[in-house]
């Protein structure tokens, strides 16, 4: 995981600056965020399980990978180092799916955000998959339909990011 201020944008997704995760959240700054789907060859998507040590929902179901892109960085760098930092993931190569913007609010958190999906195949044999402890707890290849169900039947089981990449692309 980085500690490297997060990229602030304008209103047409220019770069401007960087601040802060907290400070984005507290004064409602516009960032980039990249969410990745994986899925395997039998239509199978990759979920993760957040870790309870996490801020923002911890604990809770979410995309394959995720997070916010970096001062300097591509949406194609975050996409990249988010695979490495989250599931260990190297030598990969993404299909970008879609571009949206949306604002949360999230308890005192305003996330306004350009997001930018990505998408990618794994073939057998899986790699393993190599966890971060305080990221990621665990990963779970799921239907997509029992996916969206979840979603559905129960959004507090899930992140605003799954959420989002369900009633979008899956």
């Amino acid at each position: 995981m980085t500690d490297l201020p997060i990229q602030i944008v304008d209103h047409h997704d220019n770069p401007i600056g960087g601040a802060s995760k907290k400070e984005a959240w507290e004064k409602g700054l516009l960032h980039r965020i990249i969410r990745i789907s994986i899925f395997n060859e039998d239509g199978q998507l990759l979920v993760q399980k957040r870790s309870t040590q996490k801020e923002l929902f911890p604990g809770r179901l979410d995309n394959s990978a995720a997070g916010h892109v970096d001062v300097g960085e591509t949406y194609e760098q975050a996409a990249y180092r988010e695979l490495r930092e989250e599931l260990g993931l190297k030598d990969v190569s993404l299909t970008h799916i879609g571009d949206y913007y949306v604002e949360v609010q999230d308890d005192w958190r305003t996330m306004k955000r350009f997001t930018r999906a990505y998408t990618l195949t794994l073939h057998k044999p899986y790699p393993i998959f190599d966890l971060p402890v305080d990221e990621v707890a665990s990963t779970e290849w799921m239907d997509v339909e029992d996916v969206k169900k979840i979603v559905i039947d129960s959004p507090d089981k899930v992140t605003d990011g799954l959420e989002q990449i369900a009633q979008r692309f899956l």
